[in-house]
């Protein structure tokens, strides 16, 4: 009767630890953001700019014939939004391919602008550009 009684408790134990643990738990979601970056910070593929230049001129397209809608300065730190490659002439006759760079407020030329692989590189970059 004993050992009945024994391998009763023993199986009622061991039903008691195994059940809870066969129940489905609600899920959790893991926010991994830090406060206040932008959602693509540092999605692969997407680039960020450091504006290199003490005032750089937002162009609506991409050339120097087109509008300027708007400035950014030396630091500021833009998401990249598109590409376009043209080919200029300088003022001695040579041609030269330049790469414009489309963002949010406009175009900019590639002279004026760093780009890195994410935006803490951004960064880092605008902080040391800053401080010189």
């Amino acid at each position: 009767m004993k050992a009945r009684s024994f391998v009763f408790i023993v199986a009622f134990v061991a039903l008691m630890l195994f059940f809870p643990s066969c129940r489905k738990r609600a899920e959790q979601a893991i926010d991994f953001g830090i406060p206040g970056e932008a959602p693509l910070a540092y999605l692969p593929g997407v680039e960020w700019a450091v504006i290199t230049d003490p005032v750089a001129a937002f162009r609506e397209d991409a050339g120097f014939e087109n509008k300027v809608l708007q400035h950014a300065r030396k630091g500021d730190i833009l998401e990249v939004t598109g590409k376009k490659i043209y080919s200029v002439k300088d003022s001695d006759g040579t041609v030269r391919t330049v790469m414009w760079y489309g963002f949010d407020k406009g175009w900019l030329l590639e002279d004026a602008v760093s780009i890195y692989e994410n935006r803490m590189n951004a960064m880092s970059a605008s902080r040391k550009l800053l401080e010189r």
